[in-house]
């Protein structure tokens, strides 16, 4: 990722599409704009952060199990240090239309600080919604609690990624980051957390043996 940053900061042309898009969608009704500079102010480090102690606190009373919500907010979170690590490599400066934004942050531009937010969030409310299905339709024959549990995880993963795209597309709609800036971390953090699930749950199954 940090080679790919580099790429993006030093190309012109990559640089000029990005921000003609950026500049196209300017001309957007203003009230996506301040719905966007709400979703700015929630998904900001201090907004993620309580968003995801009222989840993990909801998880909590859902599993009764210390060590099932740490689990869950260790998944969740795990994206946030390579985020911070790449900005800081890359040092891509924001593109023009940020210019003047009373909501311009002060660090790099690529990734997508919001964005990741919004994927910490998001995973934190599909493992909390998995733990909440497995205790209100446990495993059952014939009588189509697997189906319902399928159907409740299918309908907290379409709301999660909804959340993802809402995010990612404010920040483009307040001209604060590149389109390459949301689309690739909202892409990789999902990935990081899944690796670490795997490896997490890999490492409880080999301390049962």
């Amino acid at each position: 990722m940090p080679a790919i940053g580099v790429a993006l900061r030093n190309s012109a042309i990559s640089t000029m599409h990005e921000t003609n898009i950026l500049q196209a969608l300017a001309v957007l009704p203003e009230g996506l704009r301040d719905c966007s500079t709400v979703l700015a102010h929630l998904f900001s480090t201090v907004g993620c952060i309580a968003i995801v102690a009222a989840l993990a606190a909801v998880d909590s009373r859902i599993t009764r199990s210390r060590r099932v919500v740490i689990r869950d907010v260790t998944v969740s979170a795990a994206p946030i240090l390579y985020v911070i690590s790449v900005k800081w490599l890359v040092e891509r400066p924001r593109p023009i239309t940020s210019a003047g934004s009373g909501l311009l942050p002060g660090d790099p531009s690529f990734p997508s600080g919001h964005t990741a937010a919004a994927v910490i969030v998001s995973v934190m409310m599909i493992l909390a919604a998995r733990n909440f299905a497995r205790i209100c339709f446990p495993d059952g024959e014939g009588d189509g609690r697997a189906n319902r549990r399928r159907a409740f995880l299918r309908r907290a993963i379409i709301g999660a990624v909804a959340l993802v795209v809402a995010v990612a597309c404010s920040r483009l709609l307040l001209g604060l980051h590149y389109p390459t800036d949301v689309i690739i971390f909202a892409i990789i953090c999902p990935l990081i957390s899944c690796a670490v699930w795997c490896v997490w749950n890999a490492y409880e199954s080999a301390g049962e043996r």
